[in-house]
């Protein structure tokens, strides 16, 4: 079968071959790309790290050569801007670290897809981050009534008749629950999207031990 792949991660094997780390609506695969450091393989240009291609694909075997290959989009427009590849590798990183095997793959895949598309890529990791904790199972929770902010430690909107300290206030709740759901990139102050970014990295450290860095 024929699969997309976003190589999220590149390594030298041998004399003249890459391993390319892609990820796919299957999950993860690592790919040997054979003698593609050399500047005359077919292959070279669309085996770098954040690149999208198409490729010949067993489900069934976590390593294979890379077959069949062809580029879908290197993101050149991305790569010239230092601060997008940064933000970029906030999601990267993620799927080399964060995501297993018994995630809803093709949903996530979609959605990073459509995250790198977005025109604020800093914006685009902080509402892939956000999401993210569904699938990882630490989805956030704004179902309380008369909610006053939202609490970090129980990833839950506080109401007003509860002991519990917001960490965040109603806007900025309002502002998380909006990237939660969000099908489409908007504008956010910056101001709100700085308090978002503090709040987020300390709920990923505080219930899964993760550092994100980048963002």
């Amino acid at each position: 079968m024929i699969s997309r792949g976003l190589i999220y991660k590149t390594q030298d094997y041998q004399e003249s071959s890459k391993l390319l780390y892609v990820y796919t609506p299957y999950g993860k695969y690592t790919l040997v790309s054979k003698g593609s450091k050399n500047y005359k393989n077919p292959n070279h240009y669309l085996s770098d790290y954040l690149t999208l291609i198409s490729f010949e694909l067993n489900p069934d075997k976590p390593m294979q050569t890379l077959k069949q290959a062809t580029l879908i989009d290197d993101y050149q427009s991305l790569k010239k801007d230092y601060l997008k590849v940064q933000n970029a590798s906030v999601i990267l990183n993620s799927i080399q670290f964060l995501l297993t095997d018994d995630l809803p793959h093709e949903r996530l895949f979609n959605l990073i897809i459509q995250l790198l598309s977005f025109n604020d890529l800093n914006f685009a990791a902080l509402t892939y981050i956000i999401k993210l904790t569904y699938g990882l199972g630490y989805e956030l929770s704004f179902k309380k009534e008369n909610a006053v902010g939202f609490n970090l430690a129980t990833g839950q909107t506080v109401s007003k008749n509860e002991a519990l300290k917001p960490d965040l206030n109603v806007n900025e709740t309002i502002h998380l629950m909006k990237l939660y759901y969000l099908t489409e990139e908007i504008e956010i102050e910056q101001e709100i999207k700085n308090i978002l970014i503090k709040f987020i990295k300390a709920y990923y450290e505080y219930h899964m031990d993760y550092e994100i860095k980048g963002l």
